[in-house]
């Protein structure tokens, strides 16, 4: 008897947190922010098929730096200069930008390696990386970058 009452209180409790959980994620208003992010690579290599730009859009500057964090967004670009339109943003956000020199490295399965060209968007000249504000589909950005900074 005594577990059935313990049983039937723990379904209630997590029946009620999962109810406020629900609740509580329905009354955060949705991320409508949109951003397009260009990117220039200025280094020695070419971007194409196999040696592309990479893009991770986070929500804190401290993310910013990849490693150990998981990023709201991410993209590729095959194209130097070519421009990738994020949505479903939150009002400000961070990036930062790659080129896969060796080629290979696919973008969502952890950090660049190390050597790998990078930029942290606003970090240029020993700066703090520089939040960007999202919007309607006016909202846009250049990131230019080269091989004087790299990966760890």
């Amino acid at each position: 008897m005594r577990r059935t009452v313990a049983a039937r209180a723990l379904i209630v409790v997590v029946a009620l947190t999962l109810s406020a959980t629900l609740l509580a994620r329905q009354n955060q208003p949705a991320q409508t922010g949109k951003l397009a992010i260009s990117v220039e690579y200025t280094g020695k290599g070419a971007v194409d098929e196999a040696h592309r730009l990479w893009i991770w859009v986070f929500d804190n500057p401290d993310s910013s730096t990849w490693p150990d964090s998981t990023p709201l967004a991410v993209a590729m670009l095959t194209e130097n200069g070519a421009t990738h339109k994020f949505t479903g943003l939150p009002k400000q956000v961070y990036f930062g930008t790659a080129y896969d020199e060796a080629g290979g490295y696919d973008g969502t399965a952890g950090p660049p390696p190390a050597g790998t060209p990078i930029s942290v968007y606003g970090m240029a000249d020993g700066g703090m990386a520089q939040a960007v504000g999202t919007g309607g589909d006016d909202a846009a950005v250049k990131a230019t970058f080269d091989d004087s900074f790299r990966m760890p």
